[in-house]
């Protein structure tokens, strides 16, 4: 097989203090998302190298269920009854295949870094105990767990969206309108330079690397920090911008159905586009027929395009179509312009009158038609 990355097993060779091990313990962890990133046919066996390894350096054990606690910060923040159950299905078929991923905690209970489905699946088969690996604390847990979760396909759109922004927030300090607002800018430039395939190619190159190839964009500063965020977890910046950053700003009857109902990100951003502004309704009708077409979407499983079909039959429904217009009208709007204020003073009183009621009449009318 072969090597062109280091691997994962090379990081684990002789016997490590605890510092040195959290350390080997980083670069392994970033070692598999770029393996990930790449889609390297030699990820299953550097994963496997890395459960050996683990095992024999912290050394596997059976924890009990009870004493495991999840990650208050992890990025997965949605799990559903339905994902937990076919977890729980394949564990009592299979059995464990892989260790759980435990951090000791000083109150002798354990903080999840990998496997909370497995830990949930477990506690509903009635388990008491299910197997582990305890590793040392990682300097950054924050970024340590996103880097475990981005390279699952399972991680939903609004979980990754969310745990995206705030490590960006974390390490430059921008806010999630200023992220959206500085990427956006970025990127454009990028584009108008016709650079966009450069930035791209940075994703699976060194940290070092990653910088130069910024610089040589003509990218510092905030900017850079913030690309370099996004390069360093394996992200496209232009993928992030359209597809992700959309779900922070998504009417919340879609961030429900994302969470709990298992929909799709590229639906949601469809579907979004049932607002109140685009119905011309209100904002409780149009949040009625966006929760009416997504039980559609769901229940039918419907494709994107197939989504954007029903969609632009409900905008049919609420779009009035527009008439033409009557020459009559605009006859008579020409010669009430043409209607100067000498010919006003020049007209009798019982003219100015009689003028003035017809208007009125006129009036109530165009009102009532509008009405």
């Amino acid at each position: 097989m072969a090597r062109n990355l280091p691997t994962i097993g090379d990081k684990f060779k002789g016997a490590v203090q605890k510092t040195e091990q959290e350390k080997k313990i980083a670069e392994l962890q970033a070692e598999v998302e770029r393996l990930r990133v790449t889609q390297s046919p030699e990820l299953e066996v550097e994963l496997a190298f890395l459960r050996e390894h683990l095992q024999n350096q912290s050394g596997e054990a059976q924890i009990d269920v009870d004493l495991i606690d999840p990650n208050p910060n992890q990025p997965r923040q949605t799990i559903t009854s339905e994902s937990i159950q076919a977890k729980a299905r394949l564990l009592k078929k299979y059995g464990q295949i892989t260790p759980i991923i435990l951090v000791p905690q000083e109150n002798g209970r354990y903080m999840l870094l990998d496997g909370q489905l497995r830990t949930e699946a477990a506690k509903l088969l009635g388990w008491k105990n299910i197997r582990a690996v305890v590793v040392p604390m990682p300097k950054d847990l924050d970024q340590s767990s996103l880097m475990t979760f981005l390279g699952f396909e399972d991680l939903n759109p609004l979980d990754k969206a969310e745990a995206i922004v705030k490590e960006v927030n974390k390490s430059t300090g921008l806010a999630i309108d200023e992220i959206s607002t500085m990427l956006a800018t970025v990127l454009k430039r990028i584009e108008r330079d016709r650079k966009i395939k450069e930035l791209t190619q940075l994703i699976a190159v060194s940290v070092e690397e990653q910088q130069q190839g910024l610089e040589a964009l003509l990218v510092t500063g905030l900017e850079q920090n913030l690309l370099l965020v996004l390069l360093e977890l394996g992200l496209n910046p232009g993928s992030v911008k359209n597809n992700l950053l959309p779900m922070l700003s998504l009417p919340q009857d879609l961030k429900d159905a994302i969470r709990h109902r298992g929909l799709k990100g590229a639906h949601a951003l469809a579907l979004a586009t049932l607002s109140a502004k685009a119905l011309g309704t209100s904002e409780q009708k149009a949040e009625k027929e966006r929760v009416k077409a997504t039980d559609r979407v769901l229940k039918e499983n419907l494709t994107v395009p197939e989504t954007r079909d029903i969609i632009k039959q409900i905008k049919a429904n609420y779009l009035t179509p527009a008439k033409s217009q009557s020459k009559e009208v605009k006859s008579v709007i020409q010669k009430i312009n043409t209607l100067s204020s000498a010919s006003l003073v020049d007209a009798s009183s019982e003219q100015l009158q009689e003028l003035k009621t017809l208007l009125q009449q006129k009036l109530a009318e165009i009102d009532k038609v509008l009405g």
